[in-house]
Parts: C-alpha cells; structure tokens; sequence
C-alpha cells in the first residue's frame, strides 16, 4: 500500500500534464482568441443592417445655408453611419415632415408605413426620422420589416433635442421644419394614419 499514494500523485501529474488547454478561452489570462458573435466588427454589423434597410441618403452639411434654426449645435447620426452630422445645418432650408420614433414605440409602428405611403404621393414634403434613445440595429431592422426607406437619424442626444423641440417624453411626434428653421410641432392628429392627415397638416402650418 505505500506505492499507491506516490503512484496516485504521477497519476494526477499526468493527467495535468495531458488535459487540453483552457487558458486560451479564459478571459482572466487576456490571451483569448475567441470572439463574440457581432462583437468582432460592430460596424461591419452595422453596415449589414444599413444595407438590408436601403434607406435613402441622409441630408448632409454640405447646404449653403447659414442658418441653422432651433436644431443648430444636435448632432446625430445618419442610422448605420459613423459620421456625425448638425442636425440644423442639414435640414434648414427646406421644408421638412421630422418624425421623432424608436423601434420599441407599438404607435410608431403604426405610424412609420403612412409616413412612408406620403412620401410617394404628389406635393409630398421631405420627410426625416430621427431615431431616439434607442439601438440603431433594432431601429434598422424594424424600418427594414415595414418597408420605409425615408431617410432617418439616429444617436443623438434625446434630452438635447427634446429641449430644442420644446416636445413631452412621448413618442411618436412629428414637426415641420420651415425652410427658415422654425419649428412647429404638429398636434392634430398626434398620430397619422393616412397621408391625407398629413398633407393637412402641412399646409396649415405652412400657410
């Protein structure tokens, strides 16, 4: 019997000695070669959502236009771009339908497809969507399940760009953009559910 505690620890040794390494997946020794799924590239992600939603182009800063109304110094992100834009810049000097949304709004849903139907009827005006507080993956995908290619922003500053509109913590709300850089908040109907409503309301706050 006094073999078999020495024999027992040889035992042991080599069983250490044989079993596969673990140190690569083990995160305490930063040697892990192993990569998250969707960790490894997140705008390479990005860029596969941007492409299956085929929005339209963002409007940029490239406008000659020197004023930049209520949204001057809100910046934001055209949804799967990297660059950030001036949210006054962009869109002063044209009239413009601005949506504010986010993909875990239920009435947004609703509302997103009439936006989308407006936009291809005559006389119909820009129209942009700014995502908020939300991910822009699961903004894209949503925009790619309902078919909306409008253009629309994302990643701003929603306690900003709230204080900016003088809008309640509610979604959705639309404004129109005047080509001045005033703002008006559209209140009647608080929710489109068909393009006419909003060529209505255009033109009464336009007028």
């Amino acid at each position: 019997m006094r073999w078999l505690v020495p024999m027992l620890a040889v035992i042991v040794v080599l069983i250490i000695a044989l079993w596969p390494g673990h140190t690569e997946n083990d995160p305490s020794t930063g040697a892990s070669t192993a990569t998250a799924p969707g960790r490894g590239n997140p705008q390479g992600e990005l860029d596969r959502f941007a492409a299956a939603a085929a929005l339209q182009r963002c409007p940029s800063t490239g406008s000659a236009n020197t004023e930049t109304g209520a949204l001057g110094g809100i910046t934001a992100r055209c949804l799967g771009s990297a660059t950030e834009v001036d949210l006054g810049a962009a869109l002063t000097g044209e009239p413009t339908l601005i949506n504010l949304w986010a993909s875990w709004c239920g009435p947004c849903r609703e509302e997103i497809p009439v936006l989308e139907a407006y936009v291809h009827t005559p006389g119909a005006i820009r129209v942009v969507g700014i995502d908020v507080e939300d991910s822009a993956t699961a903004a894209l995908a949503l925009l790619t399940e309902l078919g909306a290619h409008y253009p629309s922003f994302g990643d701003t500053d929603a306690a900003a760009l709230r204080g900016a509109l003088a809008a309640p913590p509610v979604l959705p709300m639309s404004f129109l953009l005047r080509p001045d850089g005033s703002i008006h908040r559209i209140t009647a109907p608080a929710i489109f559910d068909d393009p006419t409503q909003i060529h209505r309301a255009v033109s009464e706050l336009s007028s």
